[in-house]
């Protein structure tokens, strides 16, 4: 194509319209964080490592600043960090108050023991001042944690109230027990509604096991599920009424196993005759006809057995 033919203002538009696509590419092409980067990032963050998280993020944004991913992550890890710190410097603001508290009836042990020192009297005088001021801090800190950790503020309010009364200050420890009362309480409820539907799941397996049992002729078994079932849920009637069925279904194959051992016996058959009816034992242990039964025949198998040996031998 001769370049010389084409219309100047056609050349023109097409060169506009390249520039317009070029930078739409441009613009649309956004910077994506690098995922093994973000991994260590929230490994570190797990870890409570908050520093050094924020020190990789700093430095993947400056390298690729367009990544917003890593300036929302930035200012959450940094707020954490805060939060972290305030907690463990209101633990380190309990454990020094409590320690200075512990001081005070050993100096006036100490002023008791030898009123003529000076020494602890002074000292003493100190270390209350220091409490007191300590006081303001820990009821600070009790109103600065009641919303977000209650177990932090109630601490720093119950030992600000043990060195001075405060009216503010007990009503709010008294909101953070009831609190606490309520959250133990929604806990319990919250813990013994999943304890009940953990056993209702394991009744329900338990149920369908035993119905696999009795289709496959596995009485004994299905009546052993069932009854555990019912110890745990006696209300269950799903398992009631399958153990009604089980139970008439063995009630019948016992019956025919002592009808068969008594054939057997008849036609002396001891040995299997007493087979049979410890067959029938098994499917209750509890009844008196097969173990009667068994008996005899175990009576009669020893006098077989005496006159055996009673024999004289040729």
């Amino acid at each position: 194509m001769n370049l010389n033919s084409i219309n100047p203002a056609f050349l023109l538009s097409l060169l506009l319209l390249s520039g317009c696509q070029l930078m739409q590419t441009k613009q649309t092409v956004i910077a994506t964080p690098n995922k093994d980067t973000f991994t260590a990032i929230k490994q570190l963050e797990a870890k409570g490592r908050y520093g050094q998280a924020i020190s990789l993020i700093e430095q993947a944004i400056s390298q690729d600043g367009k990544a917003e991913l890593y300036t929302t992550t930035l200012r959450k890890i940094r707020l954490q960090q805060t939060v972290l710190e305030q907690e463990l410097k209101d633990q380190l603001l309990i454990s020094r108050t409590s320690a200075l508290k512990n001081q005070v009836p050993i100096f006036e042990q100490l002023i008791r023991s030898n009123p003529a020192d000076p020494n602890y009297s002074r000292q003493l005088k100190q270390t209350q001042e220091q409490l007191h001021l300590l006081r303001e801090s820990l009821s600070e800190c009790g109103w600065r944690h009641f919303k977000k950790n209650n177990a932090l503020a109630k601490d720093c309010l119950t030992l600000s109230l043990s060195l001075e009364e405060d009216e503010q200050d007990e009503r709010l420890i008294e909101h953070l027990l009831d609190e606490q009362k309520q959250h133990k309480k929604q806990t319990e409820t919250m813990e013994h509604a999943q304890r009940e539907m953990a056993w209702k799941h394991r009744n329900q397996k338990r149920l369908k096991q035993a119905e696999r049992y009795n289709e496959s002729g596995q009485l004994t078994e299905a009546r052993r599920i069932l009854k555990i079932v019912l110890k745990e849920d006696a209300k269950n009637q799903s398992a009631k009424i399958l153990l009604s069925s089980v139970e008439s279904r063995l009630k019948n194959y016992l019956e025919n196993l002592l009808t068969a051992g008594d054939r057997l016996y008849r036609e002396g058959e001891i040995e299997g005759a007493k087979a049979t009816w410890h067959a029938a034992l098994s499917l209750d242990p509890q009844d008196k006809r097969a173990r009667e039964k068994i008996e005899r025949a175990q009576r009669v198998l020893d006098n077989l057995e005496n006159l055996r040996k009673s024999e004289p031998k040729n």
